[in-house]
């Protein structure tokens, strides 16, 4: 049934549209469309009925052209064989009976045609030569040594050409078999045909320029042809569907594109009866139809363009006929339509003094609250006064209208209070004023709209406050975790610190698998709270950049030797391409930027190199990190940037990381305005980029005065930290190394153990101590009270760059909580070694 009545409907419409074309407004244009149709028909059919019969012709005479001159490329083709076919006869006839022939009265040699003859004994070596010297050697592996060897054919035998030895020239060897009287295998007698022969019979035969005259074996392989014939060429061979076509008729025509010189070409071609060859003769398409069509498109512009004349003429007749028609129902339309809109809409005559107003709809009543009466005729400025009691809201009105552009101000009208109040109380209304010019710049009228917006004010406002609310809260929680960041380090770097000390003493295997257990999970604990509170101090606000201007190379060192140790447990290659540039940006910020990006390219590189280099794009310098790790398809190359989100970590390998360390270098990014990109495709690694302005070197600084030189070389270490549990790890795992360690609580407690010695070699300092105080201080007073500038490290849980900075001015180090002892070890390391480079240099 909904099947039938659908038909129905379809039906009923189509009736409609028919009744519609043949009554009324309708029917009155059906005979004009129809002769106008008629007529565009026959220019068109007239026009190209025309061009396809000059077309078939063209093809025609093409074809009849083509197939003449095959037949005498093939006619010339056999009278040049069969001449030479002739004197290699009485060539092995006198052969055979052992006479002397003299070659040089031969007609063939007084014309050229021929321009030497060789005898070779069945293993190919010559016995007998005549003429001009062409080939040298054994010809036992020659093409038409094989054939008259291996076949025995009874008939004349057409080499490869092949490019005579004085001469350069390409000649065609001719041959016949020679036989032993019980028809064994004797030899061959080959007659050498210059190529230039046929080509000179090729170029009197009036072909155009690019046509093409070519004489085949029966193989399919080209031994000569009018034009481009080379040494290099000389295995040329057919077209395969020319050779197909061959095949299955020895005579006939087809259009094909040269595998020569890719021109399409009109094709016919003959093979000879007589003797194993094909002439094939072409010419150019372009040639036979480029006028034609050159004509063929001058004739359909023309008839396009009259037809587009006569359309036209007839498509404004027809939408004159309808805007005619159509405008006194628009006008009703569009009354109808004003009347029941819910804005309120007002047409004022700006021609008048006043401004009358000459338009209003129901709505404008109800939204201003006066009827249509009293606001027809008065002032629309007036009428809007009343209604609002706000006149200074109008002013941007008021100056709209007087320079000629549109208004957009929001009016408050008060609650009525005649006939009962408003029971909204009152409402926010948006005017929208358009003010109308005439041809010659003169204000004629102005139309305005009245909106109510009082429920969306309201929405708008309900929306701005929750998203205080939770911009309040989410910063809020950002500046705990940011603010926790000591207390939250504190007690996994005291764990840390303990299990460094409990794997030494511990020897037996079940307990140190159980170690090793918590010493994974300690560093999973590591990982995700570098990344929290990283992510989460950026979103406090609490990263403030320090832009200045510094060379790269500095930053790029620093990234190399914090990741060089992990690359070589890997066993892989990190390579940093040395940089010359200066940079404008903060300093730590960019080295966090590229860390991140190395640590990323580690994680997920098992095997290959990691390299680090620059490339200048004008005066913006381009930092990319390659690696040849597993790569990120395409669709989740956004994605890595966001927290926690992993490529190719389906089992939340904690080894990889918590997908936290792009998220940091996307907000530190766009914190520095420095651009990051990403190139990189699954299996083939990837291609992080980061973008900054290259700057001018600053001028050099003075350097200060060296320091005294250092005393005798002791490895004694100064812990200096508040936290007892975890002192008294760093005491135990520091002796555990074979350092002698002094350990304090306070800035105080350390100048006195300095004092009262030993003196010690290098300074290991928390951040946050007693009383206020910091390690950098600490670390400085300690040097000051020694007299000498001691080597530091600060062990900190604040990870803002302000401690960096402060690192690099005091040129000491900075490890953030936890500390991995096998860092904190390797640091130590590092940081005695100029004292031992020292002590080694004395002694």
């Amino acid at each position: 049934m909904d099947a039938a009545g659908g038909r129905s409907t379809a039906f009923g419409v189509y009736v409609k549209r028919a009744l519609w074309l043949f009554s009324g407004f309708g029917g009155r244009l059906v005979l004009p469309a129809l002769a106008v149709a008629l007529a565009i028909a026959a220019l068109w059919w007239i026009l190209l009925d025309r061009l396809h019969r000059e077309e078939r012709l063209l093809d025609q005479t093409a074809h009849e052209k083509t197939a003449v001159v095959a037949r005498l490329v093939e006619e010339h083709a056999v009278s040049t064989f069969r001449r030479v076919d002739d004197l290699l006869l009485d060539l092995i006839a006198n052969t055979e009976r052992n006479r002397a022939m003299r070659l040089d009265s031969r007609r063939a040699f007084e014309e050229g045609l021929v321009v030497g003859v060789r005898v070779y004994d069945a293993s190919g070596l010559l016995t007998m030569g005549g003429g001009r010297a062409t080939f040298q050697g054994s010809i036992a592996d020659r093409d038409e040594f094989r054939i008259a060897r291996d076949s025995a054919p009874r008939g004349l035998v057409i080499g490869i050409p092949y490019a005579s030895s004085e001469t350069h020239d390409l000649i065609i060897p001719v041959s016949r078999r020679l036989e032993n009287t019980d028809g064994t295998f004797a030899g061959i007698a080959v007659a050498d045909i210059p190529v230039e022969s046929f080509v000179r019979y090729y170029r009197v035969l009036g072909l155009p320029p690019d046509g093409a005259a070519a004489l085949l074996r029966s193989d399919g392989i080209i031994i000569a042809r009018n034009a481009g014939m080379n040494a290099a060429s000389n295995r040329d061979s057919a077209n395969g569907e020319l050779w197909q076509a061959i095949k299955q008729h020895p005579v006939g025509h087809m259009r094909l594109i040269s595998p020569i010189d890719g021109v399409e070409r009109i094709t016919a071609f003959r093979s000879a009866p007589d003797y194993p060859v094909i002439a094939v003769v072409g010419e150019s398409v372009e040639t036979v139809f480029g006028p034609w069509r050159d004509n063929a498109r001058l004739y359909i512009g023309w008839a396009v363009a009259t037809t587009v004349v006569i359309l036209l003429f007839v498509i404004a007749f027809i939408v004159e006929l309808q805007w005619r028609r159509h405008t006194d129902r628009a006008l009703r339309v569009r009354n109808r339509a004003l009347a029941w809109s819910n804005d309120g809409i007002m047409i004022a005559d700006a021609t008048q003094p006043g401004m009358p107003i000459v338009y209003v709809n129901p709505a404008l009543e109800q939204l201003l609250g006066a009827p249509i009466s009293a606001l027809m005729g008065s002032g629309a400025l007036t009428a809007l006064e009343r209604a609002t009691n706000d006149r200074a809201a109008l002013q941007p009105l008021r100056d709209a209208i007087v320079v000629g552009r549109d208004a957009r101000v929001e009016l408050t009208r008060p609650g009525l209070v005649a006939d009962g109040a408003d029971p909204q109380g009152p409402r926010c209304l948006e005017l929208s004023a358009s003010p109308v010019r005439d041809h010659d710049n003169r204000l004629v009228s102005l139309i305005a709209t009245v909106r109510d917006i009082s429920e969306h004010k309201r929405a708008q406002a309900a929306l701005t406050e929750a998203r205080r609310e939770a911009d309040v809260a989410n910063v809020a929680k950002s500046k705990f975790l940011a603010a926790a960041s000591h207390d939250l380090r504190q007690p996994v770097q005291s764990l840390m610190l303990l299990m460094e000390v409990l794997s030494t003493r511990v020897s037996d295997g079940m307990t140190r698998n159980v170690l090793g257990t918590m010493d994974r999970a300690l560093g999973a604990l590591k990982m995700l709270l570098d990344g929290l509170l990283d992510v989460s101090r950026l979103e406090a606000g609490a990263v403030i950049p320090e832009v200045e201007v510094f060379p790269l190379q500095e930053v790029m060192d620093r990234v190399a030797a914090n990741s060089r140790s992990v690359a070589v447990q890997k066993g892989l290659i990190l390579h940093i391409v040395p940089c010359s540039a200066h940079v404008r940006s903060d300093p730590m910020l960019l080295g966090r930027i590229l860390q991140n990006l190395v640590e990323n390219a580690l994680r997920y590189t098992d095997r290959g190199r990691i390299l680090i280099g620059c490339r200048r794009r004008g005066r913006m310098l381009r930092i990319e990190v390659w690696d040849t790790g597993i790569g990120i398809p395409a669709d989740q190359q956004e994605d890595i940037f966001q927290e926690f989100v992993q490529v190719g970590n389906p089992s939340r390998n904690r080894d990889r990381g918590l997908g936290l360390g792009l998220a940091v270098v996307r907000r530190l990014s766009a914190m520095l305005d420095h651009q990051v990109t990403v190139r990189s495709a699954p299996g083939e690694g990837s291609v992080f980029t980061v973008e900054l302005p290259i700057a001018d070197a600053p001028a050099a600084k003075t350097m200060p005065a060296p320091l005294a030189p250092l005393p005798g070389f002791a490895t004694t270490v100064l812990v200096i930290e508040d936290d007892g549990i975890v002192r008294e790890g760093m005491r135990a795992m520091l002796e555990e190394w074979g350092y002698v360690v002094l350990a304090a609580e306070s800035c105080s407690e350390a100048l006195d153990l300095a004092n009262r010695g030993p003196v010690p070699n290098l300074i290991v300092a928390d951040y946050r101590l007693r009383d206020g105080r910091t390690g950098t201080e600490a670390i400085r007073e300690v040097r000051l009270a020694l007299g000498r500038i001691l080597p530091g490290i600060l062990v900190t849980g604040d990870t803002a760059p302000a401690r960096a900075q402060e690192a690099e001015a005091g040129n000491f180090r900075v490890m953030h909580k936890p500390v991995i002892a096998a860092d904190l070890r390797r640091a130590v390391a590092e940081a005695l070694e100029p004292i031992l480079r020292e002590r080694q240099t004395v002694a």
